[in-house]
């Protein structure tokens, strides 16, 4: 799975792209950026208002793009934001096949693998609706350089006092941090202890290895 992070309304501009790569199994959400508006002038970005865009593919097509976009691939479309990968553990049959005949049909011959820079990881935090400006606060203090919200809804059994101990609310904030190897460990359990499960922002955290990264722009 490969996940692109960029200003609201390249989303579609971007999936347009993938698909001449042949990558057609896409997902686009809406989310918002963390940055400040100091950091988000530095960094040339319109506003805080994101696209998040979903795309699964065979690992060598997503490597090739990967090494493409790594090399500009998105300069005319004047993309900002971030895309990394994922590899993915499981998947059901007629997707695997589907994916799998994609690759063929666009195969390349040479190797496209980028270098690795470090091991990064995706952080999710699920939050309780209105504590992300604090829990990002945190995170920053920790090491995290930004994040991006999407707003979510509990899923679980409503009584999960009675379960598991704690009262969860029903509307609730997904943040996704990117950090890396040296500050992961101490973001999520900064966050943990200040705005964990018995607190008032009932934070949810966990994180999942990234395999490549590239920032656009």
């Amino acid at each position: 799975m490969m996940v692109s992070i960029v200003e609201r309304g390249q989303g579609k501009p971007l999936s347009r792209l993938y698909e001449t790569y042949g990558i057609s199994c896409q997902f686009i959400s809406l989310g918002r950026g963390t940055a400040s508006s100091e950091l988000l002038d530095v960094l040339g970005f319109g506003g805080t208002e994101r696209s998040v865009l979903l795309s699964l593919g065979e690992e060598g097509l997503i490597n090739r793009l990967m090494y493409e976009l790594h090399e500009g691939l998105t300069e005319n479309l004047s993309c900002k934001g971030i895309v990394f990968d994922m590899p993915l553990t499981g998947l059901n049959q007629i997707m695997a096949v589907l994916l799998k005949n994609q690759a063929q049909a666009q195969r390349q011959e040479g190797e496209y693998k980028l270098e690795k820079a470090g091991k990064n990881s995706l952080i999710l935090v699920a939050a309780n609706q209105g504590h992300t400006a604090e829990i990002m606060n945190t995170a920053r203090a920790a090491g995290a350089r930004g994040g991006t919200i999407v707003r979510s809804r509990w899923a679980g059994p409503e009584d999960t006092e009675k379960y598991y101990g704690f009262q969860v609310q029903a509307e609730k904030e997904i943040i996704a941090i990117v950090a890396s190897a040296e500050t992961r460990n101490a973001i999520m359990e900064t966050v943990n202890r200040k705005h964990g499960l018995k607190t008032e922002a009932g934070a949810m955290i966990c994180s999942v290895g990234i395999d490549q990264t590239v920032r656009l722009g």
